[in-house]
């Protein structure tokens, strides 16, 4: 726990200290090439409650590290560079232990605006962009994040870019599935991609789908045959407006999930929708909000799960790139477990804060 601290307290010296841009800090050039590191991490102190129709499942107080990132980026000349970005997840019970993981690592080849190749461990299409549009990933994640519809990072190939000037953009990616946390090869490889518009300034309409197995379509050795798997088919729509010191957007969500090796309830169905915006009032303060829907429904099944959820905060910008909010974080999970009456509540509520170089 010392060297935890430890750890922490320096970063933070390091980024009130540091100039500080975005993409992190250059800390060595050699004719073309350029070595850059960069690190960020999320610091809470934080109320959190549980309960259902029962009573309280559980009641937590304290202080937390939800994520504690390190990157680093090296260019070898105007084309070609890999990254690098490790997450340090914090558990709880666990003495002196963190769970560290290699969430991207790659090649890229920038050979134009229009054409940009990464592979390795890449960031998906969706989550990271809406992260940059809603900025507040260190309070709430996004919907496809929260609900385990979607991975931020997979290991596999990609192609993103800029057409006509920026009106069109795309991002393409063929993933082994399962996530960064899981990047074994399997049987199968899931096809995850988005396309945007931005028809005019400050206007973004952007589509994501995604289909494949999530690492579930695996070989049997004892069988000698494939195991199924689970087919998830995943659509979403998003559409955003706003300028430097404001943004609204919302999204519509549709997963259609296919268990072929369930006799019962062999499909489930996942919709949502998210109403989310921010503001700020001058240098220094700003405020944000959050509605999410959530309907879960199984093949052959009446009751359907439900979850609505708000998010509400004001911030402050202490310095920049770092950021504090009082926010709190509110969620009703009614028909919890598919039987009737059935409810999970979560609401936690505290300081929050973003500190990156």
């Amino acid at each position: 726990m010392k060297a935890l601290i430890k750890s922490i307290a320096a970063l933070a010296m390091l980024a009130f200290s540091a100039p500080a841009f975005a993409g992190g800090v250059t800390v060595a050039e050699e004719g073309d090439s350029k070595l850059k590191i960069g690190a960020k991490f999320y610091v809470n102190l934080t109320s959190q409650k549980t309960t259902d129709q029962a009573g309280t499942l559980g009641k937590t107080t304290g202080v937390a590290v939800d994520r504690a990132y390190f990157s680093a980026g090296y260019a070898f000349n105007d084309i070609w560079s890999m990254g690098l970005t490790t997450d340090f997840q914090i558990e709880s019970g666990l003495k002196k232990r963190s769970n560290v993981y290699i969430k991207k690592a790659y090649l890229q080849g920038k050979f134009s605006d229009a054409v940009i190749l990464q592979a390795g461990i890449i960031g998906t299409p969706w989550i990271g962009y809406e992260e940059g549009l809603m900025r507040h990933r260190y309070v709430n994640k996004t919907f496809v994040d929260t609900y385990k519809l979607d991975s931020s990072a997979d290991a596999g190939i990609g192609f993103k870019g800029k057409l006509a000037d920026g009106l069109f953009a795309y991002h393409v990616t063929e993933v082994n599935g399962a996530g960064y946390g899981n990047i074994s090869k399997t049987n199968a490889m899931d096809f995850n991609g988005r396309i945007g518009v931005y028809p005019v300034e400050g206007l973004t309409l952007d589509f994501q789908y995604r289909d494949g197995y999530k690492g579930t379509k695996t070989w049997d050795p004892v069988k000698q045959a494939n195991v199924p798997g689970v087919r998830h088919t995943l659509l979403q729509g998003m559409a955003s407006y706003g300028m430097d010191s404001w943004r609204i957007g919302g999204n519509l969500i549709s997963e259609k999930a296919k268990d072929k090796a369930a006799r019962i309830n062999p499909i489930t169905k996942t919709n949502g929708y998210v109403a989310w915006g921010w503001a700020n009032f001058a240098d220094s303060l700003g405020a944000f909000g959050r509605y999410e829907y959530l309907k879960v429904k199984k093949d052959g099944t009446i009751i359907q799960p439900k979850t609505t959820r708000y998010v509400a905060g004001l911030e402050w910008f202490a310095r920049k790139n770092v950021t504090f909010s009082l926010a709190y974080d509110y969620s009703k999970t009614k028909d919890n477990g598919f039987v009737k009456g059935n409810f999970v509540k979560n609401t936690k509520a505290g300081l929050f804060s973003e500190i990156k170089f």
